[in-house]
């Protein structure tokens, strides 16, 4: 085995059986885990903040009609009374003043035909005015045709609609929708990883220093061996933790479906398990497939390699764990700006500005990330990105590792600049 191997495969198993490692890798686990019971308190909160309509209508036939209309925004009650100019009647106006319910509807017959009176009672019900009038449209509709005027009324208001997506990677909105959400929480996954782990580099340097670990070691290994056996005994340990979490999300995803089917009745759950086959069906054409994976590993190591290197130096040159902290603004900018562009590739992963800018070291791995993940780039340029953030990690590897030599055995004041000049000056 290689000195750096050793020395990888010693940072690797000191720091997974670390308290730290542990504690917190468990209560993320239990964290993800704790999602699996969402659904029964959002079950609860969903039916606490769903607003309560009740609903006045000529006869029953209008009442339901009425109530199917509005059943997914409201919680619609049908009143016994009914209403001839859309006026409440005395017991249903005392009801909503007394905030039994948080609006009222009237449906009433006019010379014209069917008309509707609302009473938001929540100001909050009054930006939905614009959407019970268009889902009350078809109730007036239906109640003033009947026969075959009524059938060609049907069919005009549910015309055919086609939409032919020119779209290389999503061919709905749902799909869309599902994947810039599922990119975006591997692209915060990306960035705090990169930023979390890189840290963890400067620390455990400043750590050896501090115990005095580092005058051992050096003697038998070249600083840049040590150096990279740090980086790499720590990328592997991201690697794990992000399996673990993933093996938890897993676990996460089965103990859902139990407690969905603990919830529903056995008809509500077969049927939910038709709409789920249905949507995963639909999901598996776009959102994460195993390329977007592959890639997802691929950029976390080249940012994690880039940030990692340079924090190392910075760790080196640093007595106490604080100092490292003063540092991270620095290493923040870039990350943020990634961040912020991947947003914006998000919407438009080929603007010039963006395609650019994924061909920058520091940048590129999460906003290449992004565009490999939301549309069909080029190969070229996905290769250009890997091969320049790899020349960067090499350059900033050599630049660390001299940073590294001078800063290593240095304890208390921090070395100066001219000592740091020096040092990048002279061949590793």
């Amino acid at each position: 085995m290689t000195t750096i191997g050793l020395i990888t495969a010693r940072e690797y198993v000191e720091r997974i059986k670390s308290k730290s490692f542990i504690i917190g890798t468990t209560l993320v686990v239990l964290g993800i885990i704790a999602l699996s019971f969402i659904p029964v308190l959002g079950r609860a909160i969903g039916g606490a903040f769903t607003p309560k309509l009740i609903a006045i209508a000529p006869n029953a036939t209008i009442g339901n009609a009425v109530s199917d209309a509005l059943n997914d925004d409201f919680i619609v009650t049908l009143a016994r009374e009914s209403s001839r100019d859309g006026s409440l009647p005395k017991n249903v106006e005392r009801d909503l003043k007394a905030k039994k319910y948080d609006a009222a509807l009237t449906a009433y017959q006019t010379p014209d035909g069917l008309a509707f009176t609302f009473y938001p009672r929540q100001a909050n019900l009054l930006e939905r005015v614009g959407s019970v009038h268009d889902r009350l449209v078809p109730v007036a509709l239906y109640a003033d045709l009947s026969g075959p005027v009524a059938v060609t009324a049907g069919k005009a208001l549910h015309f055919p609609f086609k939409t032919i997506a020119m779209n290389e990677r999503y061919k709905s909105a749902l799909e869309e929708t599902f994947g810039m959400v599922a990119v975006l929480a591997l692209i915060v996954l990306l960035y705090v990883a990169t930023l979390m782990y890189g840290v963890f580099v400067g620390q455990g340097v400043v750590e050896e220093k501090s115990n005095r670990v580092m005058e051992i070691m050096i003697g038998a290994v070249r600083p840049v061996q040590l150096l990279a056996g740090k980086i790499f005994g720590i990328g592997a340990l991201a690697l794990t933790q992000m399996l673990i979490f993933a093996l938890a999300s897993g676990a996460s995803a089965v103990l859902l479906g139990i407690v969905l089917q603990s919830m529903m009745s056995p008809a509500d759950y077969i049927k939910f398990q038709h709409q789920a086959a249905a949507s995963a069906q639909q999901f598996s054409l776009a959102a994460i497939p195993a390329a977007t994976l592959v890639y997802l590993v691929v950029f976390f190591f080249l940012g994690f390699f880039s940030y990692a290197a340079l924090f190392g130096g910075v760790g080196a040159l640093c007595s106490k764990t604080e100092d490292v902290q003063q540092f991270n603004g620095v290493f923040v900018v870039p990350i943020l700006v990634s961040y912020f562009l991947a947003i914006f590739a998000l919407s438009d992963p080929d603007k010039p500005l963006i395609v650019w800018a994924s061909l920058i070291p520091l940048i590129s791995p999460i906003v290449m990330f992004t565009r490999v993940a939301m549309s069909s780039v080029p190969p070229w340029q996905i290769g250009v990105s890997i091969a320049l953030s790899v020349v960067a990690i090499w350059g900033f590897m050599l630049l660390a590792a001299k940073l590294y030599r001078i800063g290593v055995l240095m304890y208390g004041k921090p070395p100066t600049v001219r000592e740091i000049l020096r040092a990048l000056r002279a061949p590793v």
